[in-house]
């Protein structure tokens, strides 16, 4: 879950000029669960979150698309899902809007 806050505050010079300060961060914030085999088509855990949809979105970096790439097409296929997988630059800050879009 990304969470925008800034804020905003008007500012005067010694001469009386009127400007602003801006501040602001993005904390970036998410839970993972570890699921032994989630690729394994026994396990229907992950397909059971993308029924409703019909569809899959996969974000993932290279390297992670090597060791498992081929293994989630299988899954994905074998409960009938769509899949699109985009593949980013390696690490967690490379996995941004403006990546996925590009």
């Amino acid at each position: 879950m990304s969470d925008l806050k800034a804020t905003v505050v008007e500012t005067r010079t010694s001469t009386g000029h009127v400007g602003f300060h801006v501040e602001g961060y993005e904390k970036i914030e998410y839970d993972f669960t570890l699921i032994d085999g989630v690729f394994d088509i026994q396990n229907p855990n992950l397909a059971d979150c993308y029924k409703r949809w019909k569809r899959c979105l996969a974000v993932t970096d290279l390297n992670i698309f090597n060791v498992y790439g081929k293994k989630m097409q299988e899954y994905v296929a074998h409960y009938g899902l769509e899949l699109k997988i985009h593949k980013t630059k390696i690490g967690e800050k490379a996995k941004t809007m403006p990546t996925l879009l590009g």
